[in-house]
């Protein structure tokens, strides 16, 4: 969630409406909106009201829109924008000189209260506000649906399992492929995607969480991405077909993603029954946490579990281990599936299709 704060809140996608032009019906195709999807003008042309500026961070309109930064503004580090400090005498020469150090010993600060960790996590009470945050994100823009024609269901578990097993030579981070995969689950259960457009699509997914997850630094320019993961397109198609996916989701990518919640939910465990330690593997939970997203990540291949959360998948590949490590695992359980708001019949239903989507890893 390194990015996770890039975006200014929006309206749930059940509270704004689609935009339509004259004379197109509401049922649009992604790739018909792609190939009408006009190109901005170029970066010394835009003109753009403030309210969009404001709205959408320069990293999410990276190569699709850029702002050019006014010459009394320059580059921080991380891509923030601050002010110029203005030519003149240095501040410290006006000052005079520094006074001299004092003598009598320094009076102590009142303490601060640390906050309680566990290899590297926070504590509970952190991790209990990431859960309600990430709910809060997902309930917001989170739709569930199943895909119908067998063709696309096939093509859809070919694109994602291609996805993750392409070298990774740009050292993006899984959130970030996780990310792309949650971008391209919520598309294509709510837009006309035909089956030639798919690897389109799944690219471009990529390529937008690369612009809200990574450093903007890190992000590689549009040709060599292209050179990588799509060779048979070009950078105008891809840029249109950026436009495209975000007006179909309102602008509003970061949902709270399974590994968000699957990171959570490890951690509650580790810090609620700390003996959970002893057996993992090489009793390093971060070796665990990498072995359960790669489980993860596999069963979002799986079209049958569209129908589920991102929440409720999590819950289910960590209850589904503490099942193999633990004989008495029923508090453990128990706990999570109270903090993550599942009943029992819905996680059991998920449980039975990971375990089908799993046999084939």
């Amino acid at each position: 969630m390194a990015s996770g704060g890039r975006h200014a809140p929006q309206n749930s996608a059940s509270e704004v409406r689609p935009s339509r032009c004259p004379g197109k019906s509401s049922d649009e195709s992604l790739g018909e909106m792609a190939l009408r999807c006009p190109l901005p003008p170029r970066p010394w042309n835009v003109s753009l009201s403030a309210a969009i500026q404001k709205s959408f961070s320069e990293a999410c309109l990276r190569d699709a829109l850029r702002f050019p930064a006014p010459p009394s503004w320059t580059r921080s580090v991380r891509g923030g924008m601050r002010a110029r400090p203005p030519a003149g005498p240095d501040p410290a020469a006006a000052r005079g000189p520094s006074p001299a150090p004092s003598t009598q010993p320094p009076v102590p600060s009142a303490p601060r209260l640390m906050q309680k960790t566990w290899g590297g996590f926070p504590d509970q009470r952190r991790l209990l506000a990431y859960l309600t945050q990430a709910q809060g994100r997902e309930a917001r823009l989170w739709r569930g649906g199943q895909l119908q024609q067998a063709e696309i269901c096939e093509a859809f578990r070919e694109v994602v399992l291609w996805l993750l097993r392409v070298e990774n030579i740009f050292d993006f981070s899984q959130t970030t492929f996780n990310l792309a995969l949650s971008i391209f689950s919520r598309l294509i259960v709510s837009v006309k995607i035909k089956k030639h457009l798919l690897h389109c699509v799944t690219i471009t997914s990529l390529r937008l969480a690369t612009k809200v997850n990574e450093e903007e630094e890190l992000i590689p320019r549009i040709k060599d991405f292209i050179k990588h993961y799509g060779s048979g397109y070009s950078p105008n198609e891809l840029l249109r077909m950026e436009l495209a996916i975000l007006d179909k989701l309102h602008w509003d990518l970061y949902i709270g993603t399974p590994l968000d919640f699957l990171s959570i939910f490890h951690a509650l465990v580790v810090l609620g029954w700390p003996h959970v330690k002893e057996l993992m593997p090489q009793r390093n939970p971060s070796l665990h946490v990498a072995s359960l997203t790669r489980q993860l990540q596999h069963c979002m291949a799986g079209h049958q579990l569209l129908q589920f959360k991102g929440s409720t998948l999590a819950l289910v590949i960590i209850t589904l281990e503490l099942e193999r490590l633990m004989p008495d695992c029923c508090t453990p359980i128990s706990d999570l599936l109270k903090k993550a708001q599942v009943g029992i019949r819905q996680w059991n239903r998920c449980k039975e299709l990971v375990k089908e989507q799993l046999a084939s890893l």
